[in-house]
């Protein structure tokens, strides 16, 4: 292929899955991301450390792809925190090429006004949602569009900060995630998956595990396919996307968000490397002939966080089904993530049972600091 050797330019929070799927589809990857854990930096041929998200500038960004492309050409992927950041995508130097969504596709879905907007004139269902604090008595939830893995999402209280938030109220239901390859005009489904939280005291709505397939209605799967035909259509998303969506108690099917670049769910897809050829053609506005199949084989994606301050041992002895693998003496803090399980299920119920066995082998060789 033309652009084969090329190498391309990963930024995202996490950068591992993304680096390992272009490493195995024959690209050379350049990485910025928060992490630098064991599998980013084997399949890096260059790394670059990104400060919190929350920290970082446009500017800041913008240098760190300076000191990382050297001048030279190549393209750019962008995975999980261009939400808060995407302004950069209109302001990136003559080598790089974007490859992905526009800044004007990013703007309309992480403007909360607008992206509201969208679903109203394209007629798609959503909660209740309010750019002020609600008055009434009814429970309702403050977000941030530019938020990941449900970790800004709380209950809304008279204490609840509200800079650059929306109000949506809180539904009680079942959450899930529709993972699609777009090509700006259509859109081929590809997975739906059911997100399942890690709730504590002060993360109520954090993303636990990810697990697919999720067998939902054919009706919601029907509304799902005009959904994610109809937001492709009218915003032209480009590559792997997933739009979050949640069943509530009364089987009624609400939207919530689109998350406009791969996400995880991408990663309980089979055949890494093709996925990511495929994400790269979709980009360029071609999609398969017909759409992909996955076997309907059950896999679990699980998040493993720290109960309290942890520091990773030098002789740590991780079990196979772990990845985003931190360095020896990586100190992890209460409640940051160790690393992610990708774990294979013959039936729904095992899921618990896998992840507390294997989180157990994890944690009896962590070193508890006071």
């Amino acid at each position: 292929m033309q652009n084969q050797l090329k190498p391309v330019l990963i930024f995202a929070q996490s950068g591992r899955f993304l680096a390992q799927s272009a490493t195995q589809a024959g690209y050379r990857a350049w990485v910025a991301d928060c992490f630098g854990d064991q599998e980013t930096r084997s399949f890096a041929e260059r790394w670059q450390q990104l400060a919190p998200l929350s920290e970082l500038s446009a500017d800041d960004v913008l240098n760190i792809f300076s000191k990382l492309t050297q001048g030279e050409e190549c393209m750019l992927i962008c995975g999980s925190g261009i939400e808060s950041l995407f302004s950069i995508l209109d302001e990136l130097p003559d080598n790089i090429r974007l490859i992905g969504n526009s800044f004007e596709t990013l703007h309309t879905l992480k403007t909360p006004q607008l992206f509201f907007e969208t679903l109203n004139k394209l007629q798609l269902p959503y909660p209740d949602t309010v750019f002020s604090p609600p008055t009434d008595n009814n429970q309702w939830l403050v977000k941030s569009a530019s938020g990941l893995g449900g970790q800004h999402i709380q209950y809304l209280n008279k204490s609840t900060p509200v800079i650059d938030q929306y109000f949506q109220r809180y539904i009680d239901g079942l959450s899930g995630s529709v993972l699609l390859l777009a090509n700006g005009k259509q859109a081929q489904m590809m997975s739906i998956n059911q997100q399942i939280l890690a709730t504590n005291q002060h993360q109520p709505f954090q993303l636990g595990s990810i697990e697919t397939p999720w067998l939902i209605s054919d009706h919601h799967r029907h509304a799902l396919n005009s959904a994610i035909s109809k937001i492709t259509l009218e915003t032209s998303l480009l590559g792997l996307n997933s739009l979050d969506f949640i069943i509530s108690a009364q089987d009624e099917l609400l939207l919530l968000e689109v998350n406009p670049r791969p996400s995880a769910s991408a990663e309980l897809i089979h055949n890494q490397a093709t996925l990511f050829q495929h994400h790269m053609n979709a980009c360029r506005g071609l999609l398969p002939s017909s759409p992909l199949t996955q076997v309907p084989e059950r896999r679990s994606l699980h998040y493993i966080y720290a109960r309290h301050d942890v520091m990773i041992p030098d002789d740590m002895s991780w079990p196979l089904e772990c990845h985003d693998r931190p360095n020896s003496g990586t100190l992890i803090l209460r409640g940051e993530p160790i690393c992610t399980l990708l774990i294979r299920l013959k039936e729904h119920h095992q899921a618990d049972h896998s992840h507390s066995f294997i989180e157990g082998k994890i944690s009896h060789q962590l070193l508890d600091l006071p």
